[in-house]
């Protein structure tokens, strides 16, 4: 962050603050001595309706809840009338936000009897709390939550743009905090059991513990559009680099080819990846923004494609069709870390040829696209509620 935009916020902040009515921090009344304490620390505040991250977060906190747990959660620069502190604060989460009773989250921890566990939500999160946090709460016990290997992402990007100066910056910073940093704090915490072997190269292995995304059947399959009532292709994403990248390629070389055979299959983006493009470059994608609820769109689409040519981690994407029964095309890449057979739980293609090819199958076929339907109880055993809540309590 510009040192301009420091300033603006530190302005920004004081006059929120000499407006504020209330003294008192979101739900610390629930604060309970006799249960263990967890302070989740994230660099920006889950919007769990926007990021499959957040989303995640959002499943692990409650699952903590569940357990017993008194849960905090921490990101700066959040005020009380946030929509997602509510949401917070109707499920029981202590939420630290901006008040004139602490001068920072380092101050208002003091005031707890004892934080037992701190999780950090990312790379960010980590660079800038770890430090400080440990000095502050020299007897809490560490979680890193990688939500992805970030620098095995860039390294990846930069195989497919090793010029941009940019990314080999953002490698050679991640790959300090991850394979530095992280292996010092007392659990890693991997998205994947393939990015926990990576990891092991470079920690414990007994620190590292697998928990992946966390989905469930959103609905009944008999509510969804059957085939031949589905229409469409859906590609969901935020302004994360892959989906910028994956945007532009099924625009620019898969859709062309498909066309040619099914000239009438729309196209529709959602997300915010408009920030990043301009969109008069697409005009035969409808750019649908932020969709406050996708369900319908889910469930009224026929293919959901997510060619993606570089990421880590596991795809919430993918996992969130599973819980519409929503057909699968994505790459290698997308299916990462999913315990995913090709032709059973989704479509997998690497090229632009394959990939027109299997949404053209896709579209035209439905023996084939009632089984990836049917399927999606299989492909979603892996991340069960029940399964995370077994790995934490090992914790």
């Amino acid at each position: 962050m510009g040192i301009l935009k420091k300033i603006k916020k530190h302005f920004e902040r004081k006059e929120k603050l000499k407006h504020l009515q209330t003294q008192d921090l979101v739900n610390i009344h629930l604060y309970d001595a006799s249960k263990k304490t967890i302070l989740f620390a994230s660099r920006d505040f889950p919007a769990h309706d926007k990021e499959s991250g957040a989303n995640r977060l959002k499943e692990l906190i409650l699952i903590y809840k569940e357990l017993g747990y008194n849960c905090i959660l921490f990101a700066p620069h959040i005020f009380e009338n946030n929509t997602y502190v509510q949401f917070y604060q109707q499920h029981n989460v202590i939420v630290f936000v901006e008040n004139n009773t602490y001068k920072n989250i380092y101050n208002f921890l003091s005031s707890f009897k004892t934080i037992d566990y701190v999780w950090f939500n990312g790379p960010l999160a980590l660079n800038l709390f770890y430090k400080k946090m440990k000095s502050a709460l020299p007897s809490a016990r560490f979680i890193y939550d990688m939500v992805d290997i970030h620098f095995l992402r860039f390294k990846r990007a930069i195989e497919i743009e090793p010029t941009r100066i940019s990314l080999k910056k953002n490698y050679k910073h991640f790959f300090h905090l991850e394979t530095v940093v992280a292996p010092k704090l007392d659990y890693i915490i991997a998205i994947s059991d393939k990015e926990k072997e990576i990891m092991s190269q470079y920690a414990d292995k007994k620190k590292i513990i697998t928990i992946s995304n966390i989905h469930y059947p959103k609905i009944d399959i008999s509510e969804r559009k059957n085939f031949s009532e589905s229409k469409g292709i859906t590609f969901i994403g935020s302004i994360h680099e892959p989906n910028i990248d994956a945007v532009k390629f099924l625009y620019e070389k898969i859709m062309p080819i498909v066309w040619k055979t099914n000239p009438e299959l729309e196209v529709s983006i959602i997300g915010n990846v408009a920030e990043k493009l301009d969109i008069q470059q697409f005009p035969k994608f409808k750019f649908l923004g932020f969709v406050e609820s996708i369900e319908d769109h889910f469930m009224n689409s026929k293919i959901m494609v997510a060619p993606l040519r570089f990421g880590a981690g596991v795809k919430g994407k993918i996992g969130q069709a599973f819980e519409y029964f929503f057909p699968v095309v994505t790459t290698d890449i997308g299916a990462e870390g999913m315990k995913l057979t090709d032709k059973k739980n989704v479509l997998i293609a690497n090229d632009e040829q394959s990939f027109a090819e299997a949404i053209i199958t896709l579209n035209n076929n439905e023996a084939l696209w009632n089984t990836l339907s049917q399927n999606s109880i299989d492909s979603l055993r892996a991340f069960s509620p029940e399964e995370v809540k077994e790995k934490l309590k090992t914790l």
